[in-house]
């Protein structure tokens, strides 16, 4: 076990070195951003990885629900997505967050900071904005916009996860049963 939320267990899997304060100073510097707190301190920790609740198994994959805006047509993506890992600052692999930042920060409205990924191409979200600061939210990537034919990023391919980066490790559930639909998952593991 590596830190305890609201009395449920976490481990951090396939993590990066971590980083010291001028470390993670010196990445802010480079992507212009400052972190949110909550975010900032995890990656002092335990740079990128997988956060995962000890009640989910190894095994299995971590999902979260997400809310689309009304009319999305990324609401064919359905009401649930995987959480892969967390980005890695200063990575060899693939998970590197400032490789993901630049590869992908023009297709991404400004108010937004990728720092997560799901088994595809698309990202979890962290907002930077005055109106959605430290909230987070999930970027699908096959709806896009298209930047080479002049369209502007906008909010239509982005879902709401959660108030903060705490209540989205919060949020994290095992994966659906093979036989469960989706929507069924979703009532069971987020009752109202």
């Amino acid at each position: 076990m590596d830190f305890v939320l609201n009395g449920r267990e976490y481990e951090v899997i396939e993590h990066g070195s971590p980083l010291s304060e001028e470390e993670l100073c010196a990445f802010e510097a480079q992507i212009h951003i400052r972190l949110p707190p909550q975010l900032r301190s995890y990656y002092l920790k335990w740079n990128g990885g997988l956060p995962l609740p000890t009640d989910i198994p190894k095994t299995s994959t971590a999902w979260v629900r997400v809310e689309w805006p009304a009319g999305s047509v990324a609401v064919s993506v359905g009401p649930a997505v995987i959480l892969s890992e967390l980005l890695i600052i200063n990575s060899d692999l693939g998970a590197d967050f400032l490789q993901n930042w630049n590869d992908l920060k023009n297709y991404i409205p400004n108010d937004y900071l990728c720092f997560a990924c799901d088994p595809g191409s698309s990202l979890f979200l962290i907002g930077i904005g005055e109106s959605n600061f430290g909230k987070i939210f999930f970027w699908e990537y096959g709806y896009h916009a298209n930047i080479y034919e002049g369209e502007i990023p906008d909010d239509s391919n982005i879902a709401y996860v959660a108030d903060s980066f705490v209540e989205f490790l919060l949020a994290l559930r095992e994966e659906p049963g093979e036989d469960e639909p989706l929507e069924d998952w979703v009532k069971r593991m987020y009752p109202e």
